[in-house]
């Protein structure tokens, strides 16, 4: 298992920037059809994912990851409610 204090800024950036394409999947599907089976695996796949990175690089890590994830979701956000 990697140590906190060895994984750096880049792949925290990298794990962030996974995380966010699952959600811009899953989002898309959820768009697409609620109750489909493709919005199930996407939502599987972020949780996953999601779960994977606390189990290896413990909580601190996902809590920045999912921090990542997230201000990336208000920007878009943002951006759509502006040109609406």
């Amino acid at each position: 298992m990697q140590l906190v204090e060895e994984l750096d800024s880049g792949s925290i950036e990298r794990l962030g920037k996974q995380g966010r394409y699952l959600l811009r999947i899953h989002r898309a599907e959820l768009a697409k059809d609620p109750i489909s089976h493709a919005t199930e695996s996407s939502r599987s796949n972020l949780m996953a994912v999601q779960h994977t990175v606390k189990e290896m690089y413990g909580e601190a890590v996902a809590r920045d990851v999912a921090k990542l994830v997230a201000s990336e979701a208000c920007q878009l956000q943002i951006a759509n409610s502006e040109t609406a």
